[in-house]
Order: C-alpha cells, then sequence, then structure tokens
C-alpha cells in the first residue's frame, strides 16, 4: 500500500511557512527562540512553517516577523501573504532578478519528490542548454546585462536532476516545438541532444507527443505538478507577468488528470529517445542544406 499523502493547508499557507522559515534560519534563531518570545511551543512554529497551522493570525505573524528582525517591505510583503484569500490561486508577481516570490516555487521544487513538467511550446527549463536559453531570453526581449545572470541561475536549477536524492521528473515535450529552428538549427542540434542524453538518466523521463498527435489538453499551455512525499501535489502555471499556484484542490487534481492523459498519449521512454536522436540529426542535415 503507498504511503497515505496527509492533506496540509493551501498553497497560500506553505508558502507563507516557506518564507518564514527562510528568514527565521537566515537570521539564525532557533524555533525554540522564537516559541520561547512568543510564548509558542516549538512543535506550533514547526506546524506554521510547513502551512499546517491555518489558524494563525496576522496579527501573530506580526509579532513572529518583529522577532525575527524582519522589517520594512519585505515585512508588509508577508503580512499580506498572511492575510490573502487563496480561493482562486495564489498569485504571484514575476521579475527580471531572482525575488523572494521566485524562490517559493524553487522551494516547491527542491522539497518535490515526483515532477511532471508538461511544456507544449518550449524545452523546459531544466533541460535547457546555455545557447536555446539565450535565445529564449531574447525572443522574450530580456534586457541584455540581464541575461547572462538569469541564464546561469537556470543552469543552476538543473542541479536538480543530479543531486543524490534526486526527484522523478517527467518532462513531456511535442515534436512539433523540437523540430523547429529555434535559435537556428546549430542550436537544436545541441538542445535535443542534450535532451537525449539527460533523458538516459534513471529518474528522468522525457515524452515525446509526436506529430500525429493533433489534439490533445496540453493545447491549453504548459504547467507543472509537483508532487510531495508526505503533502498534497502543488501546480505551478507560468505566464509572462505573473505566475499562479491554483489553491482549489478539484482543480490541481484536474491538473494531474490531464498530465496523465498526456502521458498517455505520447511516445514511450525509448520511442522517445529514439525520436530525439531522428531529429537532432535532421536538425544537424538542415545546417548544411543550401
Amino acid at each position: 500500500m503507498g504511503r497515505k499523502v496527509k492533506l496540509m493547508g493551501g498553497v497560500g499557507e506553505r508558502s507563507l511557512g516557506m518564507e518564514l522559515r527562510y528568514r527565521r534560519t537566515k537570521a539564525g534563531i532557533s524555533m525554540e527562540k522564537v516559541g520561547e518570545a512568543l510564548g509558542w511551543s516549538a512543535n506550533t512554529i514547526s506546524r506554521l512553517e510547513r502551512g499546517q497551522r491555518q489558524e494563525t493570525t496576522p496579527e501573530e505573524v506580526s509579532a513572529l516577523l518583529a522577532v525575527i528582525g524582519v522589517t520594512g517591505d519585505d515585512r508588509e510583503r508577508l503580512l499580506k501573504m498572511a492575510k490573502g484569500d487563496t480561493t482562486h490561486g495564489w498569485w504571484e508577481p514575476n521579475a527580471a532578478h531572482l525575488t523572494d516570490q521566485a524562490r517559493t516555487y524553487l522551494r516547491f521544487e527542491f522539497k518535490a519528490t515526483r515532477i511532471i513538467d508538461v511544456e507544449p511550446l518550449l524545452v523546459p527549463g531544466l533541460l535547457q542548454t546555455p545557447d536555446y536559453c539565450r535565445a529564449l531570453m531574447n525572443a522574450f526581449g530580456v534586457e541584455e546585462h540581464q541575461v547572462e545572470g538569469r541564464i546561469a541561475r537556470r543552469l543552476g536549477r538543473q542541479g536538480l536532476l543530479t543531486r543524490a536524492v534526486a526527484p522523478d521528473v517527467i518532462f513531456i515535450v511535442t515534436e512539433l516545438m523540437l523540430r523547429q529552428p529555434f535559435g537556428g538549427h546549430e542550436v537544436m542540434v545541441r538542445q535535443v541532444r542534450h535532451m537525449a542524453e539527460v533523458g538516459e538518466r534513471p529518474n528522468v523521463s522525457i515524452r515525446v507527443l509526436p506529430a500525429s498527435v493533433v489534439e490533445h489538453p496540453g493545447l491549453l499551455g504548459g504547467f507543472v505538478v509537483l508532487e510531495f512525499a508526505d503533502e498534497a501535489p502543488v501546480v505551478f502555471i507560468e505566464g509572462r507577468m505573473s505566475g499562479m499556484f491554483p489553491g482549489n484542490q478539484e482543480e490541481v487534481n484536474d491538473y494531474g488528470r490531464t498530465a496523465e492523459r498526456l502521458t498517455s498519449l505520447a511516445l514511450g521512454e525509448q520511442e522517445s529517445l529514439e525520436l530525439l536522436h531522428s531529429i537532432a540529426e535532421d536538425h544537424e542535415r538542415a545546417r548544411y542544406r543550401v
């Protein structure tokens, strides 16, 4: 029998909890010290940081922030998180630089035991080569002085796949996307070959939706499902100016079912790897075509 999943608080509570834990550890203050100052037990602090203490009030968060020394804009932002209504989704603004909000997703990603990344239009970030990433940043209009830093951060994230205890990651991509000469055929040769190489790792599965599958639920856009050992799954949907973590459990479950449906429509692992090699060869030939 599989391990029973214990439903935690909503994404908002879990996001706030991770932020509070980050701030507390950054300040070098133990849970016991915080609990002593507030008259709480260390277990109460632990439950709050894990998003399990849904009864926490904004006033209590304000007191905790005072203990760990969080002031100014950070304090106001965290208090807004404590007051937030997550019924429809937890929205987070994106910025060119790595922000506290962006770290929220990275922490979910770091904790996940299984990740399903559905990307019908682009190569997933965890698989991108530097040249592909650079072409992507240029297409998005990222300011030149920010490009190299963003590439370095993205490449740093890819260490997730080779950790000693790495999550199982399933990437669902489309053949049509991989055949487009994004950044040029030379860029795509290296990109697709890199994907095939990473796809050989035991914890990584790359599944390609063939061009023959014209109608599929991935047409609505990409998303990531993050699953955990003892917490409810989280879904992340990235937009141009914002990202959304749907807070409604039925909506999260629907994305999970969609990922399963796409997996069933995609080629198997070995067939997908063979197609990747074939696509790379096609790009290689196209480089020299007159």
